[in-house]
């Protein structure tokens, strides 16, 4: 587990500090360099600076017991924990440790408890044990299980004390001694070693703190998964034919065809202009073709439209025989590669938005042709749900009601799509 446990205390001289701190590392030279400590007392002196505590998993783990961490950000969040574990973030219920978040540094959880001291100021040491963390969830989760080992380190530390204070008191009551006297200059605060009189006390924190990290990587491990394995890992059906697919942007095999700006570069702008507006709108286009198959400018040009069963219905072949009267639009190959179109109609001055949003597309160098046919077929799916909002607030009240025109308005439809619009929805949205 990725975290840092400490163990800080409260010095009569120097105020809050951190003693002793257990992290993992995979750096040797952090089981060998010297502790950089600027304040030298016996209440804040731990290992010294010369000893490191080191013990390696079977994974080759590396955790490590020190007086200070060797980085000096990290360093400088743990005077900070320690200064805000025991005199502000004190939990007086006695029932676990304290949970408290930044941003900026990270988050930590603490528990504050006493030490019997006869030397000290009130006859009691404030110390506490806080473990620092980068990731908030992890740190939640786990809380339970560290807080509860927290307070048997605690009670341990307070047993070893207490001991240790009743035997000083049989020899000399403090308490009657400082009331006679009023003696209350007692020098400097001892250290942990000297309130448990136990030399292994920070081998045995060693051996604790060791256990929580380990503990907390056993109960909770951290597995960093991206969209796509995430996705795979819990609705593997989910990502078929999504964009995670490796040939998602290759258009499915739908016969043979051409891509629209290959088109366009065949017909010439002018005349793909209007056949790009007859398709959207839904005018009647035949094609007559002497050199090639019409086949391919018709599904190149169904493209243009949203899923549906009548997709082509007004692009057509034409054998050579009569066009009907109605308005139409006649592509027709006068001689190979070179094609004309007929067409009583004009293009508005004001295109419809989609059409136009088709064509900077198009001229995007940035899109290859795959890529600018997702994006395309993306563009119609967004035009097709607008058609069906519209159909159905329609539906509900009347197309010149107010709650419609309101509608139009937010999904951005505009009086330049209304041709469009009207067709898309008798066409496409049953």
């Amino acid at each position: 587990m990725n975290a840092i446990v400490g163990l800080c205390h409260f010095c009569e001289a120097h105020g809050p500090r951190p003693l002793f701190c257990t992290f993992t590392t995979d750096n040797e030279s952090h089981t060998t360099e010297s502790s950089k400590a600027n304040v030298q007392c016996n209440g804040c002196t731990s290992l010294g600076p010369e000893t490191v505590l080191v013990s390696k998993d079977d994974d080759g783990t590396i955790f490590c017991s020190r007086e200070t961490v060797p980085n000096a950000e990290v360093t400088a969040f743990l005077r900070q924990a320690a200064i805000r574990s025991i005199t502000c973030e004190v939990s007086w219920s006695k029932e676990g440790g304290v949970v408290y978040f930044s941003d900026t540094q990270g988050h930590v959880l603490s528990l504050t408890f006493q030490v019997r001291d006869t030397r000290a100021r009130g006859l009691k040491r404030w110390f506490s044990i806080v473990v620092l963390m980068k990731d908030k969830m992890l740190l939640l989760n786990i809380t339970p299980l560290l807080s509860e080992h927290m307070q048997r380190i605690s009670k341990e530390l307070q047993d070893l004390a207490n001991v240790v204070f009743d035997d000083e008191q049989k020899i000399c009551s403090q308490r009657a001694l400082r009331l006679r006297t009023g003696r209350n200059d007692f020098g400097q605060s001892r250290s942990l070693m000297q309130l448990t009189k136990d030399e292994n006390v920070f081998k045995r924190l060693h051996s604790h703190f060791t256990w929580m990290l380990k503990a907390g990587a056993h109960t909770y491990s951290e597995t960093l998964y991206t969209s796509h394995d995430l996705l795979n890992k819990l609705q593997a059906d989910t990502i078929k034919g999504s964009i995670f697919d490796s040939d998602i942007c290759k258009p499915a095999i739908e016969g043979e065809c051409i891509s629209l700006r290959a088109l366009e570069n065949l017909l010439s702008k002018e005349v793909f202009r209007i056949l790009l507006y007859s398709t959207l709108c839904g005018i009647n286009i035949f094609i007559r073709t002497s050199f090639r198959e019409p086949e391919i400018v018709i599904r190149s040009l169904s493209r243009l439209l949203p899923i549906s069963e009548n997709k082509t219905a007004n692009i057509k072949a034409s054998d050579g025989g009569e066009v009907p009267s109605l308005t139409v639009c006649i592509l027709e190959e006068i001689e190979n590669n070179t094609f004309s179109c007929k067409w009583s109609g004009t293009l508005p001055v004001k295109c419809p938005t989609i059409m136009n949003r088709i064509q900077n597309a198009m001229r995007n160098d940035k899109f290859n042709d795959n890529v600018l046919h997702q994006h395309i077929k993306s563009l119609l799916l967004e035009m097709l749900g607008t058609a069906r909002a519209v159909k159905s607030a329609i539906t509900s009240s009347s197309a010149k009601s107010e709650a419609v025109i309101k509608l139009k308005q937010i999904l951005g439809v505009s009086p330049n799509d209304e041709v469009l619009l009207n067709f898309w929805m008798n066409a496409f949205c049953n």
